[in-house]
């Protein structure tokens, strides 16, 4: 491979909704991620050959648990792919009060809640954490 060869960082998009899913796929795509899609934790380690492929960041969509579920959930996908190495992991909060709308806050080493106002908000931080 030379120089000039690039690889975009690749992302392992966890998202059961068929409404949403599509259209995250299609934001991360058009904004340069190379992308996994999983509809949940044994798609996700299907799709990723149980820990043989790669991603630089996993992005979960929070539905019908906890947030606390979810950087659990987060936890146990990286330690299959890369036990010993450092994976942000980011889950997009489904529910949420006024007063948080528009943060990311940091809950652990390399976990992330984002409580979306917008897309630019979510694009913005997936490039200051997983830059293109």
């Amino acid at each position: 491979m030379s120089q000039t060869d690039f690889l975009p960082p690749t992302i392992l998009l966890v998202e059961p909704d068929n409404r949403v899913r599509p259209l995250l796929r299609d934001n991360l795509s058009h904004w340069g991620y190379s992308l996994i899609v999983a509809l949940d934790e044994a798609d996700a380690l299907e799709r990723t050959h149980n820990g043989r492929e790669n991603f630089d960041l996993l992005l979960l969509a929070q539905w019908d648990q906890s947030l606390d579920y979810f950087v659990d959930l987060g936890r146990r996908i990286c330690q299959q792919v890369n036990p010993s190495g450092f994976i942000p992991i980011v889950i997009m909060a489904e529910q949420f009060g006024a007063e948080l709308e528009g943060q990311n806050i940091q809950v652990g080493t390399n976990e992330y809640i984002v409580y979306l106002e917008d897309g630019q908000q979510l694009k913005d931080f997936l490039y200051r954490i997983c830059p293109i």
